[in-house]
């Protein structure tokens, strides 16, 4: 609990619109076609004397999301109306998977690459602004806007299938695809929980309690 009644009392419109979106966020994730996600990344490099092409599909997990809390970090009274800043936290609970496919083109020899790719403790802390309002006695939470979502993790691993004589070169493959794969992810990840809860905070608001 904070020192300001007026932060007290938007943390607590908050912590009631947290309950609401996660009871929401996974089906309009899924909805949006964000899980599964079809084409997350796909590229070429040179690899050794060859050329190694890729793309990474299916990225599932991501509507598992949940958010944890949303917490008034600044406030700026000005008349009736109050404006500032909050902090969120959200958890994914479970792992991201994606599928990797691809070849390799090494002189006469043209394997296919196949395998997946996993990410483990996916997590998101981001900002947002606030507006709200005191009226007719309530106050109300009337907007939350400009919300800044980042995507963390704690490992991120890739299996590729053999390359029979090629096999020298799995490591390299791996390290290609799995630092194009974790930069696609974040950048999508974060993007679209920034769309999504957008989208589903504007569906809710305002929200009004007796004041004072």
């Amino acid at each position: 609990m904070s020192d300001d009644p007026f932060a007290d009392i938007i943390n607590q419109l908050l912590q009631g619109l947290v309950t609401q979106l996660n009871g929401e966020i996974g089906s309009a994730i899924r909805g949006a076609g964000y899980d599964p996600y079809q084409n997350v990344t796909s590229g070429s490099a040179s690899i050794g004397v060859g050329t190694a092409h890729y793309s990474v599909t299916d990225l599932t997990g991501v509507a598992s999301v949940q958010i944890q809390d949303m917490v008034v970090s600044n406030l700026t009274p000005s008349g009736d109306n109050l404006s500032g800043q909050l902090n969120f936290h959200a958890v994914l609970n479970s792992s991201l998977n994606a599928n990797a496919e691809g070849d390799l083109h090494v002189v006469f020899l043209d394997p296919s690459i196949s395998g997946s790719l996993r990410i483990d403790g996916p997590s998101i802390a981001g900002t947002a602004q606030f507006q709200a309002s005191v009226a007719n006695g309530k106050l109300c939470l009337n907007t939350v806007s400009n919300l800044n979502a980042q995507f963390n993790y704690s490992n991120a691993s890739i299996s590729i299938n053999g390359l029979g004589p090629l096999n020298y070169l799995l490591g390299p493959i791996e390290n290609l695809i799995l630092d194009a794969a974790k930069g696609a992810i974040s950048g999508l990840i974060s993007s679209q929980v920034n769309s999504i809860l957008s989208d589903q905070v504007g569906a809710l608001l305002p929200q009004c309690v007796p004041f004072p």
